[in-house]
C-alpha cells in the first residue's frame, strides 16, 4: 500500500495538472523527504514530525551520532505509518531507508 497526496516538485511547490487542478498521486518518496528536511516543530498539526537532516550535516557523524540518528529516523517513519525494515546512515553519510506502509 502507498499514500497518496499531493504531489510538489522539486523546488517544493505544488504540482498542477494541464487543466489547472492540484496534482495527486503517490507520495511515500515526498512525505519520507519531508520528514528528513523539516525540523522538529515545522508542523502545526503535529509539532514532534521532523528530523531537521540540516543540523546533523555539519556534526561529527561517529558511531554514537550515527546510532542515534538511525533510531531518530526509525521512529519518524514508524509515526508517519511505515513499516520499517531498515533506516540507516552509514560512516559515508549515505542514507539507506527500506520502509513500506502496510
Amino acid at each position: 500500500m502507498f499514500a497518496t497526496d499531493l504531489l510538489l516538485d522539486d523546488d517544493y511547490d505544488l504540482v498542477l495538472t494541464p487543466g489547472g487542478d492540484v496534482a495527486t498521486g503517490e507520495s511515500d518518496d515526498q512525505h519520507i523527504a519531508l520528514l528528513l528536511l523539516t525540523n522538529q516543530g515545522d508542523w502545526r498539526a503535529d509539532p514532534l514530525v521532523g528530523i531537521g537532516l540540516r543540523r546533523h550535516q555539519s556534526g561529527p557523524l561517529g558511531p554514537t551520532e550515527q546510532a542515534a540518528f538511525n533510531r531518530e529516523l526509525a521512529v519518524q517513519l514508524q509515526r508517519d505509518g511505515y513499516q520499517v525494515k531498515e533506516a540507516t546512515i552509514d560512516d559515508n553519510a549515505h542514507l539507506f531507508i527500506d520502509a513500506a506502509r502496510p
